[in-house]
């Protein structure tokens, strides 16, 4: 028996569509790939005015959901909640994934990207950036070593605290992340103390509702952890909301213009609906039905589970978007012309392309580690 034809038996027919989605999304994204490397920067939509764009976004939404991930774990490990347990395997798998995404959107979003070792030998301590390098490197080789762990030594006292160090960790460098956008006194709609707040709300729903998602598809979900894990991303769900109107309101009522302009943008302008369908009807308010039905069964509960994983991006694109569109004063707009000088922005077809194709390379890491490193326990029936 060939060494492909044993990693495939046994597979079931949902890991296999799994599979067949990850490898397609990722061919996709080589076209991006080879668009990115052979013409640089020139493919994307963003300019001088507009330097981040959705790269940025992705990157955001991959880092915040690998902490949310990792925080499920780390409760069942570190914390004993029984419920989740079982499910540590997976949520490991899910964090480690999710942050090799991340990390290599905003790798492929750099100027040079193969200067990034710069940020490590020429740290700059009151940089939050050269911090948050350095966050990602522990906290990566952390991951590894729990999974080692997992699978070499079982029964190793070191695993609890080390995830209960993780888990400090990871809220570190999810308020961190939303302290590099919250200090920009520059941008209005960022500038604020309720960002960094937001970044490990959103990060940790999303990472919660991706784990209730794969450990239902996967079947690997009993009767307490579905319990455990509907109740939290519930919670989770109510949370965001509060702190979406706690955000909205205030803005509003302040009426500071850059940053009501901003808003505004995101609640009427030409891509409302990234904010409307997206991130409110589809990634809060039907996912807030399907986990309030009574008696809902598991596939009702995956559905809203991937519903708030994959929604998870249009919150970003609505935080990283919309503040770079606006000037910081309106005389900006015209003082300047010409190429690169433009207020607008849509993501190029290549943006898009290279998006799903980092999307498609997280969950070939996390199906190919569920697939050859045996520390998620047996299945469960649905």
């Amino acid at each position: 028996m060939s060494r492909a034809e044993k990693i495939t038996r046994g597979m079931s027919a949902v890991e296999r569509i799994l599979w067949g989605i990850a490898i397609a999304g990722l061919v996709a994204g080589a076209v991006g790939l080879i668009q990115r490397l052979t013409s640089g920067h020139t493919v994307a939509a963003y300019n001088t005015y507009v330097p981040w764009g959705l790269w940025v976004a992705v990157y955001t939404t991959l880092a915040g959901i690998s902490i949310g991930a990792f925080a499920v774990a780390a409760l069942g490990e570190s914390f004993r909640v029984k419920a989740l347990q079982p499910l540590s395997g997976i949520a490991l798998f899910a964090a480690l994934a999710a942050l090799a995404g991340g990390l290599l959107a905003i790798w492929l979003d750099l100027g040079h990207p193969l200067r990034f070792w710069k940020l490590y030998l020429s740290t700059q301590p009151a940089s939050l950036m050269a911090w948050m390098a350095w966050f990602y490197l522990i906290y990566g080789l952390l991951l590894l070593a729990l999974i080692y762990l997992k699978k070499a030594q079982p029964e190793s006292p070191a695993i609890r605290p080390l995830f209960g160090l993780g888990l400090l960790l990871a809220v570190i460098m999810g308020g961190a992340e939303g302290a590099l956008f919250g200090v920009v006194s520059a941008q209005g709609l960022w500038e604020s103390a309720l960002v960094p707040i937001r970044f490990l709300a959103d990060g940790a729903l999303g990472g919660a509702a991706l784990v209730l998602f794969l450990s239902i598809l996967l079947g690997h979900a009993d009767a307490e952890a579905l319990r455990f894990l509907r109740g939290l991303v519930l919670g989770l769900l109510l949370f965001t909301l509060v702190l979406l109107w706690a955000e909205y309101s205030t803005t509003l009522y302040a009426g500071v213009p850059s940053r009501v302009e901003a808003l505004r943008l995101i609640l009427f302008g030409p891509f409302s609906w990234v904010f409307w369908i997206f991130e409110i009807a589809l990634g809060l308010v039907l996912p807030l039905i399907l986990l309030l039905l009574p008696g809902a069964r598991p596939a009702v509960l995956a559905a809203a589970g991937g519903l708030v994983a994959f929604t998870s991006l249009s919150a970003k694109l609505n935080l990283v978007i919309p503040a770079l569109v606006v000037p910081e004063f309106e005389a900006l707009r015209l003082a300047f012309t010409g190429p690169g000088l433009s207020f607008d922005y849509f993501p190029t077809l290549t943006e898009w392309l290279l998006a799903v194709g980092i999307v498609s390379a997280a969950a070939l890491i996390f199906l190919a580690a569920y697939r050859l490193i045996p520390i998620v326990s047996p299945s469960h029936p649905s």
